[in-house]
């Protein structure tokens, strides 16, 4: 029995090892992964052979190499996950010379001592224990936690397997568990590679999941391999019976294998059999009928929370602007509100560059050593937002948003099956969030082709009546008149120039684009727009806040002081005071070689609602406003490859950003063109911006 469970212990060891070789790129856990099953398979010869040969000297030789297995395991360990505390480290520089030493002393005539091999047992043992104390006790680990408990199951299935199987290998203490030590090393060498091969630690009722259906499997071949070789009358018989059974169990292996864990899952694990009939019905739902991106994070949301399977839940969506993830829906103690470079910047450019799913329990650097700690700042980050796991919506290069979840009603929250259905969730998510853009892309063109069509024939119908309106209001003489007359006149005059400025912003959103790009000093064209604004002696208190490093850009001056301008007067409208006070500011984006500007004020700020949507032409709160000026800011930013976006809380303020590439592309798309300030460079009272936001939404 005990050299029938040691031959099958190697091959199952080699197999397992082999398998997982084959399925994917090889890494250093894999590597080190094989070092152990290879120290484990080499042991489990040297118990066949102590069983088939004698005692001497392969008992000695089986104790040597088992005196192996404690370094190959904490070193293992030690790549698997954090390992930087002084005790752990003391533990992996030991672990080394004292196997090495255990290991030769036993080869020596002291292995022939009972106490020696007894002490060696001992050793083997109380390593394996107490690497498995150090794991759980990791200064970056929290207790009570899903990390902690699964660290628990692997430390302890390691002391608990490694000491039966030491045990039962001397006589003198238990004789007779040598087969059950060799099936709890199996087993613990399969939970591994499903480990490594996941890059994360699984709980223990997945372990046992997956066990359960193995052993099913296993029974199911072994009865189809016996009747068919059974069933052979002769040795050739019988050898073909063997091939048509392992073409049998080749073809039936997947389906079987699939349809096992679905009935696994519904008898033994109701609650997760639950969660993934409703990720099934979310998908369906969201991926039928429904375009807008915001409804579909509440409903994502609400389902997810509804199920029980999730305490914290919320869904981050990309700014227009592309600078960052807003907060759109939330269940549960609400999270952070954006994600971006400057707030949480970790977590932004994980997500950017890696574009998979984050796990709070697998969050190491990939490219640092195992000895590294855990990224601090990425932790954090995950924290802020309250997430355990995090799905990105990604569609072709482009990430769109990302879905956090955690869970703190259970330690085992999440199985590797349910985070492949959740991960169809955030492929659904990303699909409708990229048919939303299309559908308003679609019906921006459809928008601008109406202007265009439009605009020609509202300049020769209003602009012409205007003018003769105007004319003959200037002709007459206000003193000949009564004394209301003059007032009226004025009034006249007044309107009249607001819907010729209304005209003529119209025009010229219509009209194409011509940039004249040239070296600009931003922060010469920041102070030339202030020395504009001081010298109109409007109620505005600028401060200037200019970065002196700041580049030479290419671009057009004089529509860059036109988007400034623009921007301090719908300050100023947004301004609650007598005197606005507005802070323009400047700096250098080394990093993305991209210069910012930005304009902020202390007015009524933006409603949430209305974000998205103040560049949209003709939207406008303001009594009277065009609802173009904005617009016109944004297409001025967009014709110079940057962007342009607000940042706003109601009763606080409003920081409008813009960033500037500092070479312009030559092969920008053709933006159709906004209007520019007259060459006399003044401010007149018309509508000069449908700042929905600072001023009236």
């Amino acid at each position: 029995m005990e050299d029938q469970s040691a031959l099958i212990g190697a091959f199952v060891t080699i197999a397992i090892m082999t398998s997982m070789l084959l399925r994917r790129r090889r890494r250093r856990s894999d590597v080190l992964f094989a070092v152990v099953c290879v120290v484990v398979s080499v042991w489990f010869l040297a118990t066949l052979c102590r069983g088939n040969f004698g005692f001497d000297p392969w008992l000695r030789v089986e104790m040597s190499i088992a005196a192996l297995i404690p370094a190959a395991l904490i070193r293992l360990f030690a790549d698997m996950m954090p390992w930087t505390s002084p005790p752990a480290r003391r533990i992996l520089n030991t672990s080394y010379p004292l196997s090495g030493l255990f290991g030769l002393l036993m080869l020596s005539p002291l292995g022939y001592l009972p106490a020696f091999q007894i002490s060696t047992a001992v050793y083997i043992g109380g390593a394996i224990v107490l690497a498995g104390q150090v794991m759980m006790l990791a200064p970056d680990i929290v207790r009570n936690t899903v990390d902690h408990a699964r660290r628990r199951y692997l430390a302890i299935g390691a002391s608990l397997v490694f000491i039966l199987a030491i045990i039962g290998q001397v006589p003198q203490i238990a004789p007779g568990f040598t087969a059950a030590g060799h099936l709890a090393v199996m087993l613990y060498i399969f939970f591994i590679s499903q480990i490594i091969l996941r890059d994360r630690l699984l709980d223990l009722n997945e372990f046992i999941g997956r066990m359960l259906i193995m052993g099913i499997l296993a029974v199911l071949f072994a009865t189809i391999s016996a009747t068919l070789i059974g069933l052979g009358s002769n040795d050739v018989g019988r050898l073909f019976n063997a091939v048509v059974g392992v073409i049998i169990l080749l073809t039936l292996y997947e389906p079987l294998k699939e349809r096992l864990e679905t009935k696994v899952i519904e008898i033994f694990f109701r609650e997760r059999n639950r969660l993934t009939l409703v990720l099934e019905d979310l998908a369906t739902r969201i991926q039928h009928g429904i375009l807008d991106p915001s409804r579909m994070a509440n409903i994502v949301v609400d389902t997810l929370h509804d199920a029980r399977r999730a305490t914290h839940a919320a869904v981050y969506l990309l700014e227009p602007s592309g600078g960052g993830f807003a907060r759109h829906a939330f269940r549960g103690p609400e999270p952070a509100l954006r994600v971006n470079a400057n707030e949480l910047p970790a977590l932004w450019q994980s997500i950017q560059q890696n574009r998979a799913p984050l796990l709070a329990d697998q969050l190491t650097e990939e490219d640092a050593s195992a000895e590294e700690p855990i990224h601090a700042d990425l932790i954090a980050a995950m924290r802020a937002v309250s997430a355990d796991l995090l799905f990105p919506f990604v569609s072709g290069d482009e990430v769109l948003g990302f879905l956090a979840l955690r869970d703190d009603r259970s330690v085992e929250p999440y199985a590797t099956r349910e985070i492949a259905q959740l991960m169809k969730i955030a492929d659904t998510a990303a699909t409708v969030i990229w048919n939303s853009k299309l559908a308003e892309k679609l019906r921006e063109r459809e928008r601008l082709a109406a202007i265009g069509a439009m605009a020609a024939g509202l300049a020769h119908e209003i602009r012409n009546p205007l003018g003769a309106i105007k004319g003959a209001a200037e002709y007459l003489d206000p003193t000949e008149e009564g004394p209301a007359d003059p007032e009226l006149l004025k009034v006249i005059i007044e309107e009249v120039n607001r819907l010729n400025t209304v005209v003529t912003q119209f025009l010229d959103y219509a009209r194409p684009f011509r940039a004249q790009f040239s070296k600009v000093d931003l922060n010469s064209v920041v102070r030339r727009t202030a020395r504009l604004v001081n010298a109109a002696q409007r109620r505005i208190q600028l401060e200037l806040d200019l970065d002196a490093t700041l580049p030479v850009i290419e671009a057009d001056g004089e529509q860059i002081k036109q988007v400034i301008l623009n921007l301090i007067l719908n300050a100023e409208d947004a301004s609650r005071d007598k005197e606005a006070e507005i802070r323009v500011k400047t700096r250098f984006l080394t990093g993305r070689q991209m210069v910012e500007l930005r304009v902020i004020d202390r007015g009524i700020g933006i409603p949430r609602d209305n974000l998205e949507q103040v560049f949209i032409p003709f939207f406008t709160t303001k009594q009277q406003g065009t609802g173009l000026g904005l617009a016109v800011c944004h297409r001025i930013i967009m014709s110079h490859g940057g962007t342009i976006h607000p940042e706003s809380e109601v009763g606080i303020g409003t920081d409008f950003v813009i960033q500037l590439p500092i070479k312009q592309r030559i092969d920008r798309p053709y933006v159709r063109s906004a209007p520019k300030l007259g060459d006399d460079e003044s401010i007149t009272p018309s509508d000069h911006s449908p700042r929905a936001s600072k001023a009236a939404m």
